[in-house]
């Protein structure tokens, strides 16, 4: 029997928002996802700065300290269930879009992103809690205590039934498994056959009597956030020199085409003559080669010049710093050798 799944997270800071943006945007190693499936995903925004941004725009100008900033939702269904890379895949991802929209409000909810490297597909949308009657962050409404969670599973799973799929058993007394849990899963099943992560962030320790386990819990997540942070910038950094290659190359075109639109008459010309055509292509090739040359013996001279620059400069330091080293010699002068003496100022000798 298939079953219908639905994760929640809660998510109380910008790091925390961060972290799993970058999760959900590959812009840090997955070791549970196939990279050359990663091209499948699909995402409402192309950026996790834009899914941020958006979160910030929704959010109220004033909240508590405490409260929850963005609910995360993942979506999926066992892997067993036969609607995987058939039609009802659409479907039910539709169906889930329906649903946060209906349950959260569609201003609330600010993106949502589909994987298809992973395992099994699954649905990740972020939402920001905002109560309609009161302009407010309030996420107790709608993940506040153990019954409300289990009306949630119940509403999405009820019109799952036609695609196959079943609600987890109601009144189970087994625990909401979180989003950090089930990937927590997934990843030490994959560290079994894989080698365990080289660049993961040293984590702080916890103050035993002056931290509650939530003040600990955003400070892991803001070290979290700073280590994720460098591996976007250096992304963020290899697509700007990729961009640069890709203009450099549209540049290379340009000339490309720029030169064989002069060169066309020519081409007609050695169509029409191809005997003086083959006469002027060697002379236009010897040409070309003796520029070459030339060019090469202006920077062979230009290089050789700036190492005897280079050599000169290095003689002169050493011998100015060899200078400096040897002491001054007073001149000395013999017992019957008068020392010469300063002759004194007289306006009146003659």
């Amino acid at each position: 029997m298939a079953y219908a799944i639905l994760r929640t997270e809660k998510l109380k800071t910008f790091g925390n928002i961060g972290g799993s943006l970058a999760h959900t945007y590959r812009t840090i190693h997955t070791p549970n996802a196939d990279p050359s499936q990663t091209v499948n995903n699909e995402h409402d925004l192309s950026d996790p700065d834009l899914v941020m941004a958006e979160v910030k725009n929704r959010l109220p100008e004033k909240y508590r300290s405490d409260a929850v900033l963005c609910i995360e939702h993942l979506i999926t269904a066992s892997p067993e269930w036969h609607g995987w890379g058939q039609d009802e895949e659409k479907k039910f991802f539709e169906h889930a879009r329906k649903w946060l929209n209906d349950n959260y409000g569609s201003q609330n909810v600010i993106s949502c992103s589909i994987h298809r490297d992973e395992t099994t597909p699954h649905l990740i949308a972020y939402v920001v809690p905002i109560d309609a009657k009161t302009g407010r962050l309030n996420a107790k409404k709608w993940l506040g205590g153990r019954s409300k969670m289990s009306k949630m599973q119940t509403d999405f799973a009820k019109d799952l039934k036609k695609m196959g799929l079943e609600r987890g058993v109601e009144g189970s007394k087994a625990e909401h498994t979180t989003i950090k849990q089930y990937y927590s899963d997934l990843i030490h099943t994959a560290e079994a056959d894989t080698p365990a992560f080289q660049d993961r962030p040293e984590l702080p320790k916890k103050s035993m009597f002056t931290e509650s386990a939530y003040e600990y819990g955003n400070r892991v997540m803001d070290v979290v956030y700073e280590h994720v942070d460098q591996d976007i910038k250096q992304v963020k950094k290899e697509n700007l020199e990729l961009k640069k290659q890709v203009k450099d190359l549209k540049d290379e075109v340009g000339r490309l085409r720029y030169f064989e639109r002069k060169n066309k008459p020519y081409s007609d010309y050695t169509r029409l003559f191809p005997d003086e055509g083959h006469r002027l292509d060697q002379k236009f090739r010897q040409a070309t080669q003796n520029e070459l040359e030339r060019r090469e013996r202006i920077k062979l001279e230009q290089e050789q010049d700036k190492i005897r620059k280079e050599a000169e400069k290095k003689a002169e330091q050493e011998r100015i710093a060899l200078e400096r080293q040897q002491p001054r010699v007073r001149p000395t002068y013999s017992d019957d050798e008068p020392s010469p003496k300063k002759k004194k100022n007289n306006d009146f000798e003659m």
